[in-house]
């Protein structure tokens, strides 16, 4: 038997963490793979089914202020996002994280080039190629992160 290390993100994941660090100055830190036990902690009135969940999950990109609290995460989607199984996790996800006060957003490439950033309320859609609506989906993620100075961490 034989255990060798391996790469922590994908591509896809890559690209999309090198946007992210585009979008952000120096105050804000880019995580990966977090834990959410690691950034959140658990209320005893929780439902079992939620408890349980928060111990098994993680998400992709957390983005934390220079204190480390806990500013943004986003959720990088596929289409194995659209099972049925998949959707219940992301719901389960975006549950916990609301109970926290944690901004969720989730992005995707819908077609060929063009990255669509989402939250429950709004929508940006850039052009990876043509560079169109990037200064929208930047002031998107700037003011999710902004949103974290107004929750009490």
């Amino acid at each position: 038997m034989s255990i060798k290390p391996k790469r922590l993100v994908n591509a896809y994941e890559e690209r999309m963490l090198e946007f992210l660090q585009t979008c952000l100055d120096g105050t804000y830190k880019i995580h990966t793979q977090v834990s959410l036990c690691q950034f959140c902690e658990l209320d005893s009135n929780l439902d079992i089914e939620l408890k349980k969940f928060f111990f098994s999950s993680s998400v992709d990109a957390l983005i934390t202020n220079s204190d480390y609290k806990p500013c943004l995460v986003v959720d990088f989607q596929s289409s194995y996002h659209d099972y049925p199984e998949a959707r219940e996790r992301d719901r389960k996800k975006a549950t916990l994280l609301a109970l926290a006060g944690v901004p969720l957003l989730y992005s995707r490439i819908k077609e060929f080039g063009l990255l669509q950033l989402y939250s429950q309320n709004e929508e940006v859609i850039f052009n990876l190629f043509t560079g169109e609506r990037r200064e929208n989906a930047k002031a998107l993620i700037q003011k999710y992160c902004g949103l974290s100075a107004f929750i009490n961490v």
